[in-house]
């Protein structure tokens, strides 16, 4: 009931008493009453006022009694009880401060279309020492760890968002840009060249190798050294090879490797092109992905978002002409410039909360493919990687386009959520098999990528239903848990596994060696995953091992920190906040009594790496008698994250009349009277 009807219906019945009353007889101020003269009326009267004392002029209140109907009296008595209740549910919060919401199957169709994960109102935060408040996404996983920490403290208005600070600024870029950089020896520039375009290929297509190489050789024997597109292009490689090439020996902190190369390559761009080139679309690219390694995530973003605007003004989304270009080598370059450009959008997009630059109506170009010609294999490699990215990426748009926006949808939010992952499960069925990972042979540091950005996808669009059920989880520890609803309970344990896998592969590579120390996607995977690992440890399900694989988590971004890595600087303070939280907030009293009864949880002290569910949902603990033991397990489970029997039934049935969580489902948890959401509200 609003209260606007609720205030309709007082008026309705009382104007007809209000009339039947009649007009009011005149009544004289008590001074005029005591000298028995005639009052005026108002206040004061004109005989008060006449005398100077105004302020003395007062009446006497009156209050008739008059007969009505017993029922109008009844008719009262519910609009108030309605007005009641209302107010109670416009004002319940289960935290002080925050807002609630209610979502039930018997809500309007507004409710079960909408996002029910955020406000109307974006979030934003206020910095000091900057003008513009800094815009906080609910999609990037420093805002979702945000949220989390205010879930597990109890008090939003306690635990306020990290802005990200640690990254290089302009004036050191600009100081080091006239630092007298120059060209290296040649042997020197083709090493740094061969590295980058060797580590950023398959998944990505940064330039055509061997005319890349050609070229810097005709460079070096012309001595043509002085042209801006070609400088730019060729320093942004050697920064990039420079940050491959480095050596976890714990260099001088604040100065990452290649930085002098990007700052001379980026001051060469302050004046953007009216008739762009394919070269100046590639030193774009290069220096997107080097801007990374700095931490600079929108000058990245924006980058990349000038790239995409150059290739459409030259075309590269559409398929050229034979006749027009007639190399085949020339028309698979511009397509797979085009894909990388594509992939690089939708996936910072996702990473920073902002949208994608261009829709996919748009797009009119074939996907990359494998030609015939001998010299092929010189300029590309195969295909088959920058495919699975792409679809990935095209996933992510999708991902971000529909959970988490604050749009109206005409499907529910659980028909999003089976749409998602519906393509995700189309996209695995449908991987060649050398992408799958392999359990008897090392897997190749790209299949590793491929499926660590598979599992980000899976906990991203799963992860706020997570949030949610940490919501409603009772602050102390129960004799007895209470049971999940199936369909919820699917969606978690995917999400879940999905963590516990980018953890085993991550710390497999690890150990191995083959980790990025600059580099942003491993620590983002890392921070991803444990984030998820601290949510299960509280909720049905969660291993003694979960909490253990965190540690691991810190201790990794940690030394990465020892070397360096501004992007695990970065994300180390929001972990390690979430991680202090979860053990001082209002679930210490459950961690503590898992910790208590951790020690009699059989798990070898000789493994380092984290539990991974099996399909009989029983963890079993990698042992480390080989060097493939922890991929193998990774690989034998990661296929299983969408195919758990009630997994499967989410994915078959028909959603289309279930809201986000139905107040039956919610009932029988134990949690807490209001279903509400009440950590996506703005600052």
């Amino acid at each position: 009931m609003q209260a606007g009807n609720s205030a309709q219906k007082f008026q309705g019945p009382l104007q007809p008493w209000r009339n039947s009353l009649g007009t009011k007889r005149p009544v004289a101020c008590q001074r005029c009453h005591a000298q028995k003269v005639k009052c005026s009326g108002g206040r004061p009267c004109s005989r008060c006022h006449m005398a100077g004392c105004g302020h003395e002029c007062s009446y006497v209140v009156r209050d008739r009694k008059v007969r009505i109907d017993e029922s109008y009296l009844e008719q009262l008595i519910r609009d108030s009880d309605e007005l009641r209740q209302h107010r109670l549910r416009s004002q319940s919060n289960v935290f002080p401060t925050i807002t609630q919401h209610t979502f039930s199957s018997t809500e309007g169709s507004d409710m079960k279309t909408r996002n029910p994960l955020l406000e109307d109102r974006p979030w934003f935060h206020a910095h000091e020492g900057l003008l513009l408040p800094i815009y906080v996404s609910e999609a990037a996983c420093t805002g979702f760890a945000t949220r989390l920490c205010q879930c597990l403290d109890g008090n939003k208005t306690a635990v306020p968002h990290i802005p990200r600070t640690r990254y290089v600024e302009e004036s050191t870029l600009a100081q080091v840009a006239h630092s007298g950089i120059q060209w290296p020896s040649l042997t020197r520039a083709r090493l740094l060249v061969n590295t980058a375009l060797g580590h950023a290929n398959p998944p990505f297509h940064l330039a055509l190798r061997k005319s890349t190489l050609d070229h810097l050789q005709y460079i070096y024997e012309q001595g043509l050294f002085n042209d801006p597109i070609f400088l730019c292009k060729y320093f942004a490689l050697f920064a990039l090879g420079e940050i491959y090439s480095f050596l976890n020996d714990g260099g001088e902190k604040a100065k990452v490797p290649g930085m002098a190369y990007y700052a001379r390559a980026i001051s060469l761009i302050p004046v953007l092109p009216e008739r762009p080139t394919i070269i100046y679309i590639e030193a774009l690219l290069i220096l997107a992905l080097y801007s990374q390694s700095l931490n600079r995530q929108h000058s990245a973003y924006l980058m990349v978002g000038n790239a995409m605007r150059f290739a459409l003004l030259v075309g590269l989304n559409y398929n050229i002409p034979d006749t027009q270009c007639p190399d085949p080598i020339a028309r698979e370059h511009r397509v797979r410039l085009w894909w990388t450009i594509y992939v690089f959008d939708r996936s910072w997009s996702l990473k920073l909360g902002l949208p994608v630059q261009i829709n996919d109506e748009a797009i009119h170009v074939n996907l990359p493919s494998n030609l015939d010609a001998k010299i092929y294999h010189d300029e590309f490699l195969g295909s088959s990687y920058q495919v699975a990215f792409i679809k990935l990426a095209r996933i992510s748009s999708t991902i971000m386009r529909t959970i988490y926006s604050r749009s109206n949808f005409t499907e529910t939010f659980f028909q999003r959520e089976q749409r998602i992952l519906l393509d995700l499960q189309e996209w695995m069925q449908s991987l060649p098999d050398h992408l799958h990972l392999q359990t008897t042979r090392h897997n190749p540091k790209c299949t590793i990528l491929v499926h660590l950005q598979f599992n980000y996808c899976v906990i991203l669009a799963i992860r706020p239903i997570l949030l949610i059920l940490l919501d409603h989880l009772s602050p102390t520890p129960a004799p007895e848990q209470p049971a999940i609803p199936a369909t919820l309970a699917a969606l978690k344990d995917a999400c879940i596994n999905s963590a516990r896998h980018t953890l085993t592969l991550c710390t497999n590579e690890w150990t191995n060696g083959a980790s990025s120390t600059y580099g942003y996607a491993f620590a983002q995977y890392i921070f991803t995953a444990a984030l998820i690992l601290l949510i299960s440890s509280l909720l049905p399900g969660g291993t003694a091992e979960d909490l253990a694989s965190v540690e691991t988590a810190i201790e990794m971004l940690s030394s990465l920190i020892a070397s360096g890595s501004l992007v695990a600087d970065d994300l180390f303070h929001h972990l390690v906040r979430a991680q202090h939280c979860l053990r001082s907030g209002r679930f210490a009293s459950r961690v503590a009594k898992q910790q208590g009864l951790s020690l009699s949880v059989a798990s070898p002290a000789h493994s380092p790496f984290p539990a991974v569910l099996s399909s009989d949902e029983q963890a079993d603990y990698l042992p480390s008698t080989g060097p493939f033991d922890a991929a193998g397990a990774a690989a034998a489970s990661a296929y299983m994250v969408l195919d758990q029997p009630f997994m499967q039934d989410f994915l078959t049935q028909e959603v289309g009349e279930l809201g986000l969580f139905d107040a039956g489902e919610m009932a029988g948890m134990g949690t807490d009277l209001w279903p509400g959401l009440p950590l996506w509200v703005a600052w």
